[in-house]
């Protein structure tokens, strides 16, 4: 019986290609079994890149600071909420660094109308910022993992927040846009952790794409990950005290605590969405959070 409930929503997506003749924005075969390199590759060709740029160090203006965070804009013919995104965390002073937690694009061919955001949208004279991005399922769809890397360069990674007095906060991302950590990730993450251990950090936060805790099976092999998965990564949440989980993926908010951490599902911000919300986070001594509706711009 829990064969036929795993096959129903692929059967279902073949009927779905079998009666729509434009299923360009469809990768069926990538939604099924994966479509780019799988992610032990992936996360060899990101160590790679990490191995020659370092770590990126970001200084705060201000000791106590903020974090914009977003999810899943799915960019296809239009981009208004990702434009007013990139507008907010640009005006706001408090802000060093943004999250898009993965799926940047919808389908294929649209990379480049996503990315020309970034410069086209003004930036502030009066401060600098960074966006960090999240891998997502849709962002590797179509095969499209060599541009993604074109243009974020790595899947996995950690960067460092540092506030004027010299307080830290560690930020490690990873890669789930396969519904799976992979052995390789998760041994380094292990490694990441048990490092962070013998740092002074004040916060450590992971952000991935897919929650750590089942919804449905609706994104086929993406939505969940293997159970024996989600055992080492709530072991490792409590052992090495991460203080939240920010994922996106499932498009409706969702906040679990789970002993000590606050795992949290922002919601989408694509454009037909009809009340889109991204999240604004401040990193003090203790770490308040709200979500913010998208400004629906005439």
């Amino acid at each position: 019986m829990k064969n036929i409930y795993r096959t129903l929503p692929l059967l279902a997506l073949f009927v779905f290609a079998a009666c729509n003749p434009d299923t360009s924005n469809y990768d069926i075969i990538g939604m099924v079994a994966g479509s780019s390199p799988r992610i032990d590759l992936r996360f060899e060709e990101s160590q790679a890149y990490n191995a020659e740029h370092g770590v990126s160090i970001i200084n705060a203006l201000n000791e106590d600071y903020r974090v914009y965070v977003g999810t899943d804009i799915h960019i296809d013919s239009t981009r208004r909420n990702w434009e007013t995104f990139i507008s907010d965390y640009h005006a706001d002073l408090k802000c060093p660094v943004a999250l898009l937690l993965g799926d940047f694009i919808n389908a294929q061919n649209h990379y480049d109308f996503m990315a020309s955001a970034l410069t086209d949208v003004p930036r502030n004279p009066a401060k600098a910022d960074t966006l960090m991005p999240v891998i997502g399922n849709h962002d590797i769809y179509f095969n499209q993992w060599n541009l993604y890397r074109k243009f974020f360069k790595t899947s996995t990674y950690y960067f460092i927040v540092r506030t004027p007095a010299g307080k830290q906060d560690l930020y490690i991302v990873l890669d789930s846009s396969e519904g799976t950590m992979g052995s390789k990730q998760l041994a380094w993450l292990r490694e990441v952790l048990q490092w962070a251990d013998n740092q002074p950090f004040r916060h450590r936060i992971v952000c991935t794409h897919t929650s750590f805790f089942k919804r449905d099976s609706s994104q086929g092999h993406t939505s969940n990950y293997p159970l024996e998965e989600v055992y080492a990564l709530l072991n490792l949440m409590e052992k090495h005290y991460i203080d939240m989980v920010w994922t996106g993926h499932d498009h409706s908010r969702e906040v679990t605590q789970v002993k000590s951490t606050t795992c949290i599902i922002v919601d989408t911000m694509q454009d037909i969405e009809k009340t889109p919300f991204y999240m604004v986070v401040d990193m003090g001594e203790d770490i308040d959070y709200q979500f913010v509706a998208v400004r629906q711009n005439k």
